[in-house]
């Protein structure tokens, strides 16, 4: 949150009110600091490291170790960080793998 004019390349408008209640939120809602048994899994594979994406996360990677990258370059899905592409409750924070569906 404190790097909003350049966010990989874009700048994220909001102002300091703005970003101080966005970074309560995260700071409050961490996987650090939840008791989901995923978030701990989460948490254990990053051994003290705080990658920028959720891509770099080792946890992420292993459970999408069997998806090919050609499968990740389709049009329809375009990257790994394109969750809502297979993981369609992804907008309600649900990543059940019994609601995943890769597009051809």
């Amino acid at each position: 949150m404190d790097r909003t004019k350049d966010h990989f390349g874009e700048e994220i408008p909001c102002d300091s009110r703005e970003q101080k209640e966005i970074k309560g939120y995260l700071q409050k809602n961490g996987a650090d600091r939840s008791s989901w048994k995923k978030s701990s899994k989460i948490m254990t594979s990053l051994k003290g490291k705080s990658p920028l994406r959720i891509t770099e996360v080792p946890y992420i990677q292993s459970k999408h170790r069997k998806i090919s990258a050609d499968v990740l370059k389709r049009q329809s899905i375009g990257s790994l960080s394109n969750c809502q592409a297979c993981h369609k409750t992804a907008d309600q924070g649900s990543f059940d793998d019994d609601y995943v569906t890769i597009p051809n």
